[in-house]
């Protein structure tokens, strides 16, 4: 399955990348753009990026002031300015936090369904609401809790999905709206993955258990799930790097 692209996903374009990852490298030393492709592709594989856009990026913090650069041996090197070194302290401070906290959403996912690492620590409040569109335009909300939902259908002989939601928020801390649960909920039903049955006639609580469709389709969801959130959670560590001021 096809990863999206994160940075297009949560408002941190290739091109924010790219300028970060510039600002970075630069604020040690003067670099080449030829130096600055090569790494960005190691350090990013799988990001589709031209050597011809990562120069247009140098050349456009240039001329926003952020960088300078002088010629050396026919090509050009770029070093940091002040007004760069601004740039860079406020992509750290607008960024590092969010993604921080987005980080540990991820880290928990990403032990529950490998068991590799140490464990990290359990949450002790949910996700802020701020940074919840951001998690949910990086993963697919749709897969983690049809995930969690057939994982509990494999345990329970009923359940409802207002549990799939607290088990969600324990693990993790975070989960999708109720309206959310419930929608793929129907969803899921029409599938032929859950059957549902009313608790009684005033139809306030809807049990649901497991089919076979649905025992199968669990493999394919959590082997989904475990190459997309591995793939992010690469990421997000390298950015964290550039990020952190410290």
């Amino acid at each position: 399955m096809k990863i999206p692209s994160f940075q297009e996903s949560v408002g941190f374009s290739v091109k924010d990348t790219l300028a970060l990852y510039w600002l970075h490298l630069v604020s040690t030393n003067p670099t080449y753009p030829r130096d600055v492709y090569q790494q960005f592709v190691e350090t990013f594989p799988g990001r589709k990026v031209g050597y011809e856009y990562v120069a247009r990026v140098a050349k456009q913090l240039e001329t926003n002031g952020h960088l300078t650069s002088i010629v050396s041996d026919g090509k050009k090197v770029y070093s940091i300015n002040d007004s760069g070194l601004m740039r860079l302290h406020n992509y750290q401070d607008n960024y590092f936090k969010r993604f921080n906290e987005v980080a540990a959403v991820i880290d928990r996912m990403h032990h529950h369904l490998s068991h590799n690492g140490k464990k990290p620590e359990s949450p002790i409040l949910p996700l802020h609401s701020d940074f919840r569109p951001y998690l949910a335009k990086l993963l697919s909300v749709k897969d983690v809790v049809r995930y969690m939902a057939l994982k509990m259908s494999l345990k329970r002989s009923t359940f409802y999905m207002a549990e799939v939601g607290e088990q969600l928020n324990d693990l993790f801390g975070w989960t999708p709206s109720n309206g959310y649960l419930y929608q793929l909920a129907r969803e899921m039903e029409e599938s032929n993955l859950l059957i549902g049955q009313w608790r009684d006639e005033r139809r306030t609580v809807r049990y649901l258990k497991g089919t076979e469709a649905g025992d199968l389709f669990l493999h394919t969801v959590e082997q989904s799930l475990v190459e997309r959130i591995t793939s992010v959670r690469t990421y997000l560590q390298y950015i964290l790097k550039f990020l952190n001021k410290e």
